[in-house]
């Protein structure tokens, strides 16, 4: 995994992913008061560092879930980021 530095608006996503679950993306919009524009394109860079999974779920409202991976909680377990 590259090296990646986390701004606040990941470190807020992450942490709410750490602690609610998977979610959609509107709803850790709504949980982060996230804009949904802000959102979309800092999930995908999440996705692109490896540290979220978005993958299409017909039960969510936004037609997609967001997870948080096994390499993200690894990364906040070695930094000083609060859960």
């Amino acid at each position: 995994m590259k090296r990646f530095q986390l701004d606040e608006r990941e470190e807020k996503i992450l942490n709410t992913l750490v602690n609610r679950g998977a979610m959609s993306p509107s709803q850790v919009a709504a949980e982060t008061w996230i804009l949904p524009g802000e959102m979309r394109t800092t999930l995908q860079d999440l996705s692109d560092a490896g540290f979220v999974l978005l993958r299409e779920d017909t039960n969510s409202p936004d037609g997609w879930l967001v997870t948080i991976t096994n390499d993200a909680r690894g990364f906040l377990n070695g930094s000083l980021i609060k859960k």
